[in-house]
């Protein structure tokens, strides 16, 4: 999933800064369970594999029940 520079500052801005860290090319989310890593790419453009991640893991639960 990807989103633009103006909708990451504006989800950020919402969340509030103790939830964020910041890295040299990345922005994490810190969430209940796990962070949220998102990386800029050379079109303006944030992206993150949290919803590929997660609905990988619900997956595996469902698999090993």
């Amino acid at each position: 999933m990807c989103i633009s520079s103006a909708a990451l500052a504006a989800f950020l801005t919402v969340i509030g800064a103790e939830h964020v860290s910041l890295g040299d090319d990345r922005v994490i989310v810190n969430a209940e369970v796990r962070g949220a890593q998102w990386v800029a790419n050379e079109d303006d453009m944030w992206c993150t594999m949290a919803p590929q991640i997660d609905r990988q893991e619900r997956f595996t639960q469902l698999v090993s029940e």
